[in-house]
């Protein structure tokens, strides 16, 4: 007696999502923490040279909403209060400019824009792609929701001052 044929065949692997797949589950390359670090750095460097423009407030912004998102992922922890003190730091430089127009940021801030850059460089060597991607799209989420008014009382958006360049 004879078995009946199967109709199954076998696929090939789509080896670009394998790709995708494994690229998603490896860290974060030196090349890629490196030019993130470097940018960072050099808003803050704009900042103490008071000549930040929008981009690098933008770069900042974007490092400090990151690392409070890796934090509500608990991917990281900050018991020292770094995050807040980068928000306080970043929201009371932007206030001073706005109200005088003094660009210049206090020693104290710039040290707590300084300890949000150290926090930086230590998370992004433990974050994998995939982390990045999904703390990116959920700070691009929660920055939608706060512009909208969404997110509650006692959240402030702060935006740079525009077209402002020494």
């Amino acid at each position: 007696m004879t078995r009946k044929r199967s109709s199954y065949r076998a696929r090939g692997v789509n080896m670009a999502a394998h790709l995708v797949a494994m690229q998603g589950a490896a860290r974060l390359s030196l090349d890629d923490r490196t030019v993130w670090a470097l940018q960072l750095d050099g808003a803050i460097q704009a900042v103490r040279v008071a000549q930040a423009a929008e981009s690098e407030w933008r770069c900042i912004f974007d490092a400090v909403n990151l690392v409070e998102e890796f934090c509500r992922m608990r991917l990281a922890r900050d018991d020292g209060g770094v995050v807040e003190r980068a928000q306080d730091a970043c929201v009371a430089i932007l206030d001073r400019q706005r109200a005088s127009g003094t660009r210049a940021a206090r020693a104290a801030e710039l040290q707590a824009l300084q300890a949000l850059q150290l926090a930086w460089i230590d998370l992004l060597a433990g974050v994998t792609h995939a982390e990045r991607y999904r703390a990116e799209e959920r700070v691009a989420r929660r920055v939608q929701a706060a512009v909208r008014g969404c997110i509650g009382p006692g959240v402030r958006v702060v935006e740079p001052v525009r077209g402002v360049r020494a």
